[in-house]
């Protein structure tokens, strides 16, 4: 049944609106939504969409857009610190695993191009399912979670080179080594090209685009970028997917990484959506029921086979037993890059479309039963190796401890805060026991006398361990919300009205940390407060006066520092965060604002708030809503940026001439 592009991409959406939908709430994950939306709209199944150039498009525009992403997130600091994990464990995996696995598609036939191709293709894992799962698990800060971390970087870092070198083994002229150089080399230079572009033209560019504070046009340059790379990439003969990489990677180092990944996501989520969509396309579900015993030994081959490679890795790199089979158990399944390799090699004409249908088939299978074996790893991993009770995290560990505490504080994070605050309890006669994921400080404070356990704080298992069953208080001191918010929301499902007190750096973060039921701390707020008042007692004011001030402050929720006027560079400080901002607006004399009142103008129905208006050094209170503004007046706005933008637009309006009357 043939359709034209507005038909695809409607039957695409709708189909996959639905299936999504039933993954989201049985908790399966999306990219099976996609994946089961390509295979019943495919071919092979319904039919209504059959491979074709409209669909082929749209695929790669998913795969641009993901890898100019993945290039924004990639940083040369941040990989050299993990160098052991990533270039190290995770480098060997993918080198290891591309030979196992090629090496036995190899001894069942395939040519050599091919072979390479799968042992690749199996050799990856699913970042977008495991790191999704892992976080909700809040197991990403364990030595497990590290380990795949570590390795999954290294297999998006590999797919790069792959993305070249696959078609230059599907058209090897000259030899096959020249077919493998010509590609890097290609590379190689078109990246010198990108971080000359990115210096000189590229980031002048954004500049000017951001200083004219045009969501649209930031929008639109986004695009653009990722579009030229693409197309420059495939004018030089390669893969347009390995250009917008580049151009990611050139970026990911300027101070607009963070607006550009927020621009591009929602097209790229869209357009991946699709893109895995057609990888259903090309499954056929008959190959399952025409040799299930076939799938079925691809699939707990590869199962199988990559749990041991990864397990046994992690053990040379010095992971504990438990945790090198948790990290083995996640990382199991095949992924989205693995597919994409393979439906690469397909259109090419690399591997034979039978052997190819079984495999991915296998791999689709693996990424189904992903969720539940990444959710499963620690039950899993404990029968292969139980804890020791001596093994630092455990809960045997913890508990050994933990049992001789009643009546304590446990806090989370044993940084400076989480030190000062053990003190100052010691000084009152509180008892407190810490927990802390780094070994050295916790060698080192435990060998003092302090307190203080290895073990994550995330864990229902160790807060158990900890004693808090007993304890009188939780308090939180590492910065991360996210990792806050699991340790309250664990407290609550174990002790539902214990003390909980958290800390908060970002006011973006203020909300979701307050909806755990806990007390949060507002660091910056309470700097500055604390500030004022140390002036106030230099400038000789009674501490009685100090302290009630301070209090009040306290009392309105800190209402009178949230809002401040924002510096023009939008420097990304934890007092940048705040949604709501004060700015001043100067009426000029062509303003349509001349003349008429803060009421005419709309300003008696906030958002945003008229504080007060500024005429010469005389203060007009805003409440005044029939002052008639003049020009050179200062209006003092409250709100949320996007509210003051659409204020001064309007007051800024040029006011419309008066038609001459005619006699």
């Amino acid at each position: 049944m043939e359709h034209g592009l507005l038909g695809v991409i409607f039957i695409l959406l709708a189909l996959g609106a639905a299936l999504v939908a039933l993954c989201v709430r049985f908790g399966i994950p999306p990219i099976l939504g996609y994946l089961a939306t390509g295979v019943l709209a495919g071919p092979h199944l319904l039919g209504w969409l059959p491979d074709s150039p409209a669909t082929r498009f749209m695929a790669e525009a998913g795969v641009v857009l993901l890898m100019f992403t993945i290039g924004l997130e990639f940083s040369l600091p941040r990989l050299l610190a993990a160098r052991r994990l990533v270039l190290g464990l995770g480098g060997l995996q993918v080198v290891l695993g591309t030979a196992l696995f090629g090496a036995v598609a190899a001894t069942l036939g395939l040519p050599p191009a091919a072979a390479f191709v799968v042992g690749a293709a199996v050799a990856m894992s699913s970042t977008a399912i495991v790191l999704k799962q892992l976080g909700e698990q809040m197991e990403l800060g364990a030595s497990h979670g590290q380990a795949a971390l570590g390795i999954l970087l290294a297999q998006d870092m590999a797919a790069v080179p792959l993305l070249a070198l696959i078609p230059a083994l599907a058209r090897p002229e000259g030899g096959l080594l020249l077919a493998l150089a010509t590609p890097l080399l290609k590379a190689s230079a078109l990246f010198v090209v990108m971080m000359t572009l990115g210096e000189r033209l590229l980031r002048p560019a954004l500049h000017w685009v951001a200083s004219t504070r045009s969501l649209e046009m930031f929008m639109l340059a986004a695009l653009l970028v990722v579009i030229s790379m693409a197309a420059l990439a495939e004018g030089a003969g390669l893969s347009p997917a390995l250009g917008a990489f580049l151009a990611g990677m050139v970026l990911g180092e300027s101070e607009f990484r963070h607006q550009l990944e927020a621009d591009i996501r929602p097209f790229r989520d869209l357009m991946l959506g699709l893109f895995f969509a057609t990888i259903g396309m090309q499954l056929d579900p008959s190959a399952l029921w025409r040799a299930p015993h076939w799938t079925a030994l691809v699939l707990t081959g590869i199962l199988v086979g990559k749990t041991l490679l990864v397990a046994g890795l992690g053990r040379a790199f010095g992971l504990a037993p438990n945790a090198a089979w948790r990290a083995g158990i996640s990382l199991s399944e095949t992924g989205e890059f693995g597919l994409l390799l393979l439906s690469l090699a397909l259109g090419l004409g690399l591997l034979p479309a039978a052997p190819a249908q079984l495999l991915l088939t296998a791999m689709v299978l693996s990424m189904v039963l992903a969720p539940f074996l990444v959710k499963a790893n620690g039950a899993l991993a404990a029968r292969l190796a139980p804890e020791r009770a001596g093994q630092p995290g455990s809960c045997r560990a913890v508990a050994s401890l933990g049992e001789t505490f009643s009546g304590h504080v446990i806090i989370c994070g044993y940084g400076r805060l989480g030190q000062n605050l053990a003190t100052l309890l010691r000084e009152e006669g509180i008892d407190s026991l810490a927990l802390d994921l780094d070994i050295e400080r916790v060698r080192q404070a435990a060998d003092a006398g302090e307190h203080v356990v290895f073990g994550n704080a995330t864990d229902r298992g160790v807060l158990q361990a900890a004693g808090l069953a007993r304890a009188r208080a939780v308090a939180v001191t590492f910065a991360d919300p996210e990792q806050a918010i699991a340790v309250a929301r664990q407290v609550r499902l174990l002790r539902s009205h214990l003390p909980v007190l958290l800390r908060s750096r970002d006011a973006h973060w203020e909300e979701a940390l307050r909806a755990t039921g806990a007390e949060v701390f507002p660091e910056g707020l309470e700097t500055s407060l604390t500030f004022a008042g140390q002036l106030l007692v230099l400038l000789d004011l009674p501490a009685d006066e100090i302290e009630e001030l301070l209090n009040r402050v306290r009392a309105e929720d800190y209402a009178p520092l949230r809002v401040f006027f924002h510096a023009s560079d939008h420097a990304e400080s934890p007092e940048d965060d705040y949604d709501v901002q004060r700015r001043s607006l100067v009426i000029r004399a062509q303003d349509r604002a001349v003349g008429r009142t803060p009421q005419e103008l709309g300003l008696d129905r906030p958002p945003p708030h008229l504080e007060r208006i500024m005429r010469g050094g005389l203060r007009v209170p805003g409440e005044k809503m029939d002052t008639r503004l003049r020009a050179g007046d200062i209006l003092v706005l409250r709100g949320r940026p996007e509210e003051l933008e659409e204020v001064a637009r309007r007051l800024h309006t040029r006011a419309t001439p008066k038609r001459a009357s005619t006699a």
